[in-house]
């Protein structure tokens, strides 16, 4: 239906603009000769991340000059959920007639230890082309591998190691927290906070931007007081999520009596003249919030969680059945955890205000937060790696274990200079052990524990100057 839409208006979106000239050319031979016959030789970049369409256009615009050159690496292929297929560079040599191969494995960003250590685990990938990187930067240090019982605990540590190194000279900015899904920023955000620490999230909205975060806090401040004009936004915000029928014109009807008569939105759903069947699932809403924010000696917590349960939130996200889906109930799952550190709304509301209060601002010196898979291409001196789980990376169920071999591999190579490596026993409510590609980094690339305290550790200078004192270092809490 959605293809034939956009027919009809004479339209294309953007996966349209690769699918329908492909068929033009696989389809039509004197079309495919004339635009063929226009270019000597065709190149193409990236060729690791190619999908089906790419492959055959590629193919078909260097039918006639039979020049086709390709750039690419397949130990950086991460992308076969959107249709990358890592075969087109693997077997390249052999589809081609006469092909040859050149091997770039000279690194100009890393130090040996990294180096090492991401061959060690690239390695293991059966099917990959035989490549060993090296580098003339020197043997830098060992890759610091770290563990720790809770997510809250391994966030501080390294925030607190942040503050080190920023007061050693160090730039914000030159540091990256890379993790494997935006779930996990939510414990490093709250760290970076409560340090004081400027940071950027790339790619993605800070843990309490989020939608169903924000939605979550409404149902809450909802609850806690219906009648109250202060709760309108709330109302606003989660009075048809679910969906109960109520659209603009409905809304209108409640703005214009609630103004009417002083009450709030809330409370003006009992008197405004609206549709039947919206009415009674409208009271049917405040019944619920008003009833579950009337119980008393209710943990914070424990209220959230029953909201989002009676209210049908959860109900909402579980039946999305899709990627969308998991990732709300996980954050909304992060928020409940969340939610049992305070005892009363109104500080959770300012906790969740002073995080949202500076928006993400770009040029100016942060530490950037990121996943691997938008970490590709980039690189920083300092680079943090947490959540190096088994249950969260390589993960469980469907994943593609090889791919996620790729993704350690191009996380490693984001580092210039150090690579910390860090995992907990009890993330979520879940034990866990650490990733089995940490012991595949050999133990000579490796150390145990910070290297600061093994005394291994060198003095960062930039310039021969420091950038904070000792005391600044008091200052901080570090």
């Amino acid at each position: 239906i959605y293809q034939a839409t956009l027919r009809e208006q004479n339209a294309a979106d953007f996966s349209d603009l690769l699918m329908w000239p492909t068929l033009a050319l696989m389809n039509d031979r004197a079309y495919r000769a004339r635009w063929s016959q226009r270019f000597t030789s065709v190149m193409a970049d990236e060729f690791q991340d190619v999908n089906h369409a790419q492959m055959l256009w590629l193919t078909y615009m260097s039918e006639y000059s039979r020049e086709l050159f390709a750039v690419g690496d397949d130990s950086q292929s991460i992308y076969s959920w959107r249709g990358a297929k890592i075969g087109f560079i693997r077997n390249f040599v052999r589809e081609f007639d006469g092909a040859k191969l050149f091997k770039l494995e000279e690194n100009f960003r890393s130090t040996h230890h990294i180096l090492q250590a991401a061959n060690a685990i690239i390695a293991r990938d059966p099917g990959r082309i035989p490549k060993t990187l090296f580098t003339q930067k020197g043997d830098g240090q060992k890759i610091e591998v770290l563990t720790y019982d809770y997510a809250s605990d391994e966030a501080d540590a390294i925030a607190a190691e942040m503050g080190r190194r920023a007061a050693e000279g160090v730039a914000w900015h030159d540091m990256a927290m890379i993790y494997r899904i935006n779930r996990l920023s939510r414990s490093l955000e709250e760290a970076l906070l409560k340090a004081r620490i400027p940071y950027e999230i790339i790619g993605d909205v800070g843990f309490y931007h989020r939608a169903v975060v924000k939605d979550a806090l409404a149902f809450l401040m909802l609850a806690a007081c219906p009648d109250s004009r202060q709760s309108d936004e709330a109302f606003r915000r989660v009075a048809n999520v679910p969906r109960r029928g109520l659209g603009a014109k409905a809304l209108g009807q409640i703005e214009q009596d609630a103004q009417d008569r002083g009450l709030s939105l809330c409370a003006a759903v009992t008197t405004a003249t609206l549709p039947a069947k919206v009415r009674d699932s409208l009271l049917a809403f405040r019944e619920t919030v008003s009833r579950i924010g009337q119980i008393p000696d209710m943990r914070l917590c424990d209220r959230l969680d029953t909201l989002l349960k009676e209210t049908g939130y959860y109900t909402m996200w579980r039946e999305a059945a899709s990627e969308e889906g998991e990732t709300a109930l996980q954050n909304l799952s992060e928020l409940v955890g969340l939610a049992e550190g305070f005892t009363r709304l109104q500080d959770l509301l300012e906790h969740a205000a002073l995080a949202t209060a500076s928006p993400n601002e770009r040029g100016r010196d942060r530490v950037q937060l990121m996943t691997m898979h938008r970490a590709k291409g980039l690189e920083f001196p300092h680079v943090f790696l947490p959540a190096w789980e088994e249950t969260v990376f390589p993960g469980m169920g469907e994943r593609n274990y090889e791919e996620e071999r790729r993704l350690a591999y191009v996380s490693l190579t984001r580092a210039m200079q150090q690579a910390t490596i860090s995992s907990v026993g009890y993330r979520q409510g879940v034990s866990a052990r650490p990733s089995g590609f940490i012991e595949e980094i050999p133990a000579e690339h490796r150390v145990t524990g910070w290297l600061r305290q093994q005394g291994q550790s060198k003095r960062r200078e930039t310039g021969g100057r420091f950038r904070h004192t000792a005391a600044a270092l008091d200052a901080m809490g570090f």
